[in-house]
Parts: structure tokens; C-alpha cells; sequence
């Protein structure tokens, strides 16, 4: 990499946005996914935005894919259905739903739904609904299909992190917003290190499958509209396609057994999970966050 591009990496906006990626890609192999025929893929939050579009590379190239979705209307109006790709109507909030759908057998699980809504929801007066759905619920959903032995043996997880992430410490004191008044930003980012922790805890303890974790960058998904439309609109010109969001977790699940599991992805490159010290939790948080979610996990079971 020139001393430009690295310059253009740290300035973060010329590596997030469109023309990062399309820097990087420059530096991209061609990818090998015809090993992809005839499996089977779920993707969470699958009904539009980048979920929809890595459903889509993933049927084109023969693979049989199932989307999760609160809404069935936005799914019809995705086209997925024509790609022969299938619905599962889910609430990741909801964890005896996640915990009691039928599934079937599969060979890899991307873990894609977000949100960020903006008034506070509780879920079980625990948790607001960003961290329920993003962290509990698929945390939820990974175990399960491990442990019920619906994943098959080294299968691919996959969590669809954000590159907000990288100023936010994990947080786990006030996760019901008593003490604060609730801020969805501070929320999302919360939650998407709290996956990236996850990731890595993840791996360590299920080392017959691959996990990844991966940010896609600044993508005009409508999720982003409809959340930060200031932001949006100040970027509307800079922001990724939904399709180069996607790429990284195309390539990470075509990578499959090869990818050194736990690690987190940027454009096809491992990246850093801190850029900050001070975004380093201690290693009682990082317990925390595992005993957490093992509760929740053990009171489903119950």
C-alpha cells in the first residue's frame, strides 16, 4: 500500500466511502464460489439493504438462500423471491421465536439484521431492542444452530458489524437507558462491538466452525436514510452501494475453512478492533457479556 493510500485509510472517510472501496478492490483476487452450489445459507435481516444484496450474489451463484424478515411485504418487494431465495418471518427481539423456529440444515449463518430505532423499546425490561435483536438474539441463533447440530461441521458464522464500533467501549451497565436518556447511536455501536467481542469468545469456544465479523463501510442502505438522514444526506454521494457492502461477507463466506476464524474484515482485509485504547473493555466485561448472554440462553431452555 502507497503512503497515500495509507493516509486516505487513516482519514477514514476516503476509506469507508465509495471511493475506499473502490481503492481497495484494485487489490482484490477474483473469487472462487462455485463451491457454493448446493448450499444452503441463512441470512438475518435478509429482506433488503446489504442482506438482500448478499442474498442475491449468493443465489446467482447457486447456492439456496433463506432470509429473515419482520416484514413480508418488504421481501416481496425485494425480487429475492424470483431468485427462488425463501422467507422466514423472524423478530431476532423475540427470543423464544429465535429459540423455537423451524429450521433446516445449513452451511452457513450470516448474522445481518440491525436496526436503530429511534425510541427506546425494552425487551424483558433487560435489554433495549438494538442490543436484543443484534447481540442476544443471534447470539442465540449461532448457538442453536451449533449446538442442535443444524450448522454443519465447519460451517460459516458470520456477524455484520459497523465500523461505529471503533469509538464505542463496551457498555454494559444501563442497557434499559434508567440512568440516560436514550441515544440509538451510542446503542447501535454499543451493540456492534459487543458482536465483535462475540466473535472472537465465539471462536475460541466452537472451534469446529468459522466465525467472522466483518464493517462494510458507509452503505445508502434505506435502514441508513431512514436512522440518520442527515448523515445520509450529507454523504449521499460518497456512500457505498448495498452490493460493495456486501462483498466482504460474500468473500469471507466463499473463503469458508480457509478464513482464520474469530477475525474481523474490511474489504477483504483482517483489520484492527481497536483504533482507540480506550475503547478496550477489561476482561470482566468481556466475562460479563458471555455470562449474559449464557443466561438468557439457559432461561429459554427453562
Amino acid at each position: 500500500m502507497s503512503m497515500l493510500d495509507t493516509l486516505k485509510d487513516y482519514s477514514i472517510v476516503y476509506s469507508f466511502d465509495r471511493s475506499g472501496f473502490a481503492r481497495h478492490a484494485r487489490q482484490f483476487s477474483p473469487i472462487e464460489d462455485s463451491h457454493l452450489i448446493g448450499k444452503r445459507y441463512l441470512v438475518t435481516g435478509g429482506t433488503s439493504g446489504i442482506g438482500a444484496a448478499l442474498a442475491q450474489r449468493l443465489a446467482e451463484a447457486g447456492a439456496e438462500v433463506l432470509v429473515t424478515g419482520r416484514s413480508r411485504s418488504r421481501f416481496e418487494q425485494s425480487g429475492l423471491e424470483s431468485l427462488g431465495v425463501g422467507y422466514i418471518p423472524l423478530d431476532m427481539a423475540d427470543f423464544h421465536q429465535v429459540m423455537q423456529l423451524k429450521l433446516p440444515p445449513i452451511d452457513g449463518l450470516v448474522c445481518n439484521a440491525g436496526g436503530m430505532p429511534g425510541q427506546l423499546q425494552l425487551v424483558n425490561d433487560e435489554f433495549d431492542q438494538i442490543f436484543a435483536s443484534q447481540v442476544v438474539g443471534h447470539y442465540l441463533l449461532m448457538r442453536r444452530c451449533i449446538e442442535s447440530g443444524l450448522l454443519t461441521p465447519g460451517g460459516s458464522l458470520h456477524f455484520t458489524s459497523s465500523g461505529g464500533m471503533y469509538l464505542k467501549r463496551l457498555d454494559l451497565d444501563d442497557l434499559c437507558w434508567q440512568e440516560d436518556g436514550y441515544d440509538k447511536v451510542k446503542s447501535y455501536a454499543n451493540a456492534k462491538r459487543a458482536q465483535v467481542i462475540l466473535n472472537e469468545e465465539l471462536a475460541r469456544r466452537y472451534p469446529d466452525f468459522i466465525f467472522s465479523a466483518s464493517h462494510p463501510g458507509w452503505v445508502g442502505t434505506q435502514a441508513l436514510q431512514e436512522a440518520l438522514p442527515g448523515f445520509a444526506r450529507h454523504f449521499s454521494k460518497r456512500l457505498r452501494s448495498d452490493e460493495e457492502g456486501a462483498d466482504t461477507i460474500y468473500w469471507c463466506l466463499c473463503e469458508g475453512e480457509k478464513l482464520p476464524s474469530g477475525e474481523f474484515w474490511f474489504d477483504r482485509q483482517s483489520r484492527p478492533v481497536y483504533a482507540f485504547p480506550w475503547t478496550r473493555e477489561s476482561y470482566t466485561s468481556r466475562q460479563r457479556l458471555m455470562t449474559l448472554c449464557a443466561t438468557v440462553w439457559a432461561e429459554t431452555l427453562g
